[in-house]
């Protein structure tokens, strides 16, 4: 993977990006160079925004890059963001002219950190002097920068593993874990491939893959194996969770952007909202077909250590091919989410189970934060990845069978927990931010010796310890 320099210089040697420049070079008569500095200024912003929500990025730290690039270009500047949108200000210094206001609007969003770890290359290269406004303009419209790091069979074998350790790791039912794999390969295609691009609605698109997940589960049930149709369906249904846009939505409502966390709440609960009818229409369906018993959940059999800990290394080994880490940075993701898990499974025997997962995610939070300092990387390269052995999806799958079985009480006390753990998830990220905020004289010290350390035996195979940098030829 090329860095973004590289891809700054493939640019300028384009001929598409020489005539963008010819044409960017020649100012109109009306035209003043304070206004051509500005309306450049805003050209960056509104597709660094774009692409930057496109790929998963938090608004508040998009609020803050863009903020700082306005800055160090001399320009006062206002960033509003939300899910759908965003608005950007720029106005002169001495407040001489009235100020400049531009919309982007966003249509498709996911999960894209390999992406995001070039936009923030890119950035970076900017506010630190390295590359001009416009080389990062020329950057951030190169094809290589939305090319994904993955194929689509990459993604779809990490579909097929993933459904397998989700429904192993309970269970420990090979045969059910195959069909899980299968089925949520399956849901992943038919949502990803054809329901999010025609039917253009993310809620609609959750609620049919959930559906389909439990029939296919029903026939795998009928024609396959009897067990209970949960082993079969939990693949899919914690593929389609939004554990993930719960927990953002209360990051962002704790960092003070109320608007942006408020809509991505309203958006994760309807998203919840609409898994639970599907499961709810698919009960009436079963108990029409006298298939009560099986919708009974399966006694899952006492838990090994060691194939636990394979599963979920698996399933967040799989999760970060889904959520396009760079590919040098997956096993360190993995290690991320290792630690969280074997933070929350000590806590569990102990009187301090309520607080597992809050002291997991501050271990997941101290490890991406640390891995992002040495290698140079956002640390949500690693703590995406790593926060999705703690994210709620089973809690939520048993919040909807008693919700439709009748049991408000216990369906409640579930809704509670799931909630609770986002909770815990987030605020276990933020406290793990506090040893890297203080003491910034010591801190350095210590980083200073940690990236020592690592790049000793990565500096040969990685150069400067940059995920992106290949090995050199000798």
């Amino acid at each position: 993977m090329p860095s973004p320099c590289a891809l700054q210089r493939e640019t300028r040697n384009s001929k598409s990006s020489t005539c963008v420049m010819k044409n960017s070079n020649e100012l109109s008569p009306g035209r003043s160079p304070k206004n051509y500095k500005t309306n450049e200024l805003l050209d960056f912003m509104l597709l660094y925004a774009k692409q930057y929500l496109a790929s998963g990025g938090p608004t508040s730290r998009l609020e803050e890059s863009l903020h700082q690039v306005g800055v160090k270009h001399g320009r006062l500047t206002e960033v509003f963001a939300t899910p759908t949108g965003v608005f950007v200000s720029l106005q002169d210094e001495a407040r001489l002219e009235d100020p400049r206001t531009s919309l982007v609007r966003l249509r498709d969003t996911g999960t894209d950190l390999g992406r995001l770890c070039k936009l923030e290359h890119v950035y970076t290269d900017i506010v630190e002097g390295r590359i001009s406004l416009r080389a990062g303009l020329e950057t951030i419209k190169n094809p290589i920068i939305t090319r994904p790091l993955y194929k689509m069979w990459h993604s779809a074998a990490a579909a097929l593993f993933a459904g397998f350790a989700i429904s192993f790791n309970p269970y420990h039912h090979v045969r059910a874990a195959l069909m899980s794999g299968v089925i949520t390969l399956l849901v992943w295609l038919s949502t990803t491939l054809y329901l999010k691009r025609r039917l253009n609605n993310p809620l609609f698109t959750d609620f049919v893959g959930a559906f389909l997940t439990l029939v296919m589960a029903a026939l795998a049930h009928g024609y396959f194996a009897a067990l209970s149709i949960e082993a079969y369906a939990l693949g899919g249904i914690v593929m389609l969770v939004p554990g993930l846009a719960l927990t953002t939505a209360i990051s962002e409502v704790a960092e003070q952007n109320l608007v942006s966390g408020t809509a991505k709440l309203m958006q994760a609960t309807m998203a919840l909202l609409a898994l639970g009818l599907a499961y709810l229409l698919f009960q009436q369906l079963a108990f029409s077909l006298d298939l009560r018993n099986a919708l009974a959940p399966v006694v899952a059999p006492k838990q090994d250590f060691w194939i636990s800990a394979a599963a979920i290394l698996t399933t967040v080994a799989c999760f970060g091919v889904i959520f396009k880490v760079p590919p040098r940075a997956l096993v360190w993701s993995t290690i991320t989410g290792a630690a969280g898990w074997i933070t929350l499974q000590a806590c569990i025997p102990t009187r301090a189970a309520a607080a597992g997962p809050f002291l997991a995610s501050v271990m997941v939070g101290i490890v991406s934060l640390g891995f992002g300092r040495v290698f140079r990387q956002p640390s949500q390269v690693y703590s995406v990845p790593g926060i999705v052995a703690l994210l709620p999806g089973l809690i939520a799958l048993n919040s909807f069978r008693y919700f439709a079985s009748g049991d408000q009480n216990s369906g409640i006390a579930f809704s509670f927990k799931v909630a609770i753990t986002a909770v815990s998830i987030v605020f276990g990220l933020m406290t793990a931010r506090l040893p890297f905020q203080v003491g910034g004289e010591y801190k350095a010290y210590v980083l200073q010796g940690i990236q020592r350390a690592f790049r000793y035996d990565l500096k040969r195979r990685y150069g400067r310890g940059n995920v992106f940098q290949k090995k050199p030829k000798a």
